[in-house]
């Protein structure tokens, strides 16, 4: 009995990541995207989704004209998750016909950060 249901539970996890990979193979999101950040630090963020749904970008400081990599994913349903190196986190959903706004944070210490908000349109 306890085979059969942890057989059960396995199959059914398996088949939802198939389904998952299955729905990313063309993603709805693929293209170049970009927007501003405020807050904390300020500045402009770009980035590309894959066919994937696999992010690629980078960050650039207003206050220093620096720039910073990241790498993130886009889910199916527009949900997205991006960080960085220096711990930068941006998350939020993406919509193709809207802006995307949401929060970001970095992390600055074991207990500290800093936040502020972001606004992204598909280019």
């Amino acid at each position: 009995m306890i085979k059969n249901t942890l057989f059960l539970l396995l199959f059914f996890v398996a088949c939802t990541s198939d389904e998952e990979s299955k729905r990313q193979l063309n993603s709805p999101y693929q293209g170049e995207w970009g927007g501003n950040f405020d807050g904390g630090n300020t500045g402009t963020i770009d980035f590309i989704v894959d066919k994937e749904g696999t992010i690629n970008g980078i960050l650039v400081f207003s206050s220093n004209n620096l720039s910073e990599e990241f790498q993130g994913y886009v889910a199916f349903d527009g949900k997205f998750y991006i960080n960085s190196p220096n711990k930068y986190y941006f998350s939020g959903i993406l919509n193709t016909s809207a802006p995307a706004k949401g929060k970001w944070k970095k992390l600055e210490s074991s207990n500290s950060y800093i936040s502020g908000n972001f606004t992204i349109n598909k280019k």
